[in-house]
């Protein structure tokens, strides 16, 4: 037997395996028996290697070790703003069944950004002090406000040639305007193009309504950007997002398929989100939290089978947490942050210069999620006024008794944004909410799968 200190540890029991948890993250599964001796302060040599390696048990030799894993894992917290989502224009053309962001018709007056509130947000952007920016233009449709979409674009890269910032460019679209000449311009100045397609075209006309066939659209700019891509020996790929309605739960196969067949290696399988236009349809549209996993464990069973016989697709959200769980550092999702990514993570600029706290803060339009305009407002008293420190302290995981004994506490997060909607509070009762019910359960998936040995 050695002598050891144990750390804060959190457990939870799958079967014949124990699976522990630190505040770090870090992780091991124990027999039952390993973790009967766990429990009564005795270890052996044989379990010793891999508790230390864990950082479950702390001596002079990984004490400083778990230290700085600490600092790595809560780095994004003290970098600065990296993700900065624009609405170049509030308009769309098209009546997406589940429309979160409340978008108004195309000929709409009065909801596109001007060229000098472009300009304000472009400066209030490079006050952040991380060295990684990106700029993700969001909508409405983006491309309805083609020239300042185009000016915002010219302006940053050539405000980064003297801040020499990592500067990316992104654009969420619904590929309705799309022409060559577009998809050059795009390809030509490094902005990567990322879409909407809910799987095969039942499914995706059904959510996504439009008078042409967006579907036929969609796929077909999908396969000549990455063409071009191929053509001009770049490695960019088209990357799509997934929107599941009730009719959706029907089609996961097809879905899924449908992905494989447009070559995109990645698909998330994202419950909807009760937001802008979705409340209204919402009794038409929506599932129990129990449809939906139902739905997404046949997925996700269905991708392991096809990754056996050499297909390559993932689902976004199991790659997402196993490498929470397997890393040190944080992924770049905002939603499974503690804190959460708000403010510290992203910012959204609608487009009349108004900054709220991140994209579905501003999808709310609610002014506590409001922490200023580009036009009156600098960086550092956004960041720091009585409004985001409100939204980070009710994203903490710890003031939750129940999230703070769970075996995930360590890898997941809350968002304020959802709690005020279903709650009219910030701080609500996480542990009868569909959000931890479904994540609890991924969770358990990917443990299940990828870490009980």
């Amino acid at each position: 037997m050695i002598p050891y200190i144990k750390t804060n540890i959190r457990h939870k029991v799958f079967k014949d395996k124990v699976f522990l948890t630190t505040d770090n993250g870090r992780y091991c599964s124990l027999t039952l028996d390993e973790w009967k001796d766990f429990k009564l302060e005795i270890i052996y040599d044989e379990t010793k290697e891999k508790l230390h390696k864990a950082g479950l048990i702390l001596d002079e030799n990984n004490f400083k070790e778990q230290i700085d894993i600490n600092k790595l894992k809560n780095d994004c917290i003290y970098s600065g703003t990296s993700l900065h989502i624009i609405v170049t224009t509030l308009r769309c053309n098209m009546s997406c069944l589940y429309c979160q962001v409340g978008r108004k018709y195309k000929d709409k007056e009065g909801y596109d950004m001007d060229i000098e509130t472009a300009k304000k947000t472009v400066d209030f952007i490079f006050q952040s002090p991380n060295d990684d920016i990106t700029i993700e233009f969001q909508g409405g449709e983006p491309t309805l406000n083609l020239d300042v979409l185009k000016f915002i674009i010219k302006y940053a890269q050539d405000k980064n040639k003297l801040i020499k910032k990592n500067l990316e460019i992104t654009m969420v679209t619904n590929m309705t305007t799309m022409n060559e000449a577009l998809m050059n311009y795009f390809i030509d100045k490094g902005v990567d193009v990322c879409t909407s397609l809910d799987g095969n075209k039942e499914v995706h006309n059904h959510n996504r309504k439009y008078d042409e066939d967006n579907h036929k659209q969609v796929t077909y700019w999908i396969k000549r950007f990455n063409d071009e891509y191929i053509k001009r020996g770049l490695s960019n790929r088209m990357s799509a997002l997934v929107t599941l309605t009730n009719l959706s739960l029907k089609f996961y196969k097809e879905i899924i398929n449908e992905y494989i067949s447009l070559g995109i290696e990645v698909i998330h399988l994202r419950n909807l989100t009760k937001l802008g236009f979705a409340k209204k349809s919402w009794d038409n549209i929506s599932y129990t939290a129990d449809e939906y996993l139902e739905f997404w464990k046949k997925s996700v069973e269905h991708i392991e089978e096809l990754k056996k016989k050499g297909i390559c697709i993932n689902e976004r959200m199991v790659l997402m947490m196993e490498e929470k769980i397997a890393n040190d550092k944080e992924v770049n999702y905002m939603d499974l942050r503690n804190p959460c990514g708000a403010v510290i993570g992203q910012i959204a600029y609608n487009h009349e210069g108004d900054i709220y706290s991140c994209d579905e803060a501003r999808m709310m339009k609610n002014d506590i999620f409001k922490i200023g305009n580009v036009h009156k407002t600098k960086y550092i008293d956004a960041i720091s006024c009585d409004k985001c420190k409100n939204i980070l302290d009710a994203s903490i995981l710890s003031q939750y008794k129940a999230c703070d004994e769970c075996i995930y506490f360590p890898y997941c997060g809350i968002c304020p944004v959802l709690n005020y909607e279903e709650s009219g509070s910030l701080i609500t009762d996480i542990m009868n909410s569909d959000r931890c019910k479904i994540l609890k359960y991924q969770y358990d998936w990917v443990v299940n799968k990828y870490f009980l040995k």
